[in-house]
């Protein structure tokens, strides 16, 4: 990921992937309304190897 997400994005992205997890959900596709136009919206949950965790936390330090 290049660019930081604000912590709002990142608290929604969290609720959804709970909500996902939940379902027993690991991939979703919809369509969103924002801004006048019509997104099309993926989410792919794949968790992180343990042995990838410390460098993932690095990146937001």
């Amino acid at each position: 990921m290049s660019s930081r997400l604000s912590f709002e994005i990142c608290r929604a992205l969290t609720q959804l992937t709970r909500q996902l997890l939940r379902a027993n959900e690991r991939e979703t596709h919809t369509h969103v309304l924002a801004e006048g136009r019509v997104y099309r919206v993926v989410v792919t949950l794949e968790p992180v190897p343990a042995e990838q965790l410390h460098e993932v936390i690095n990146r937001y330090l």
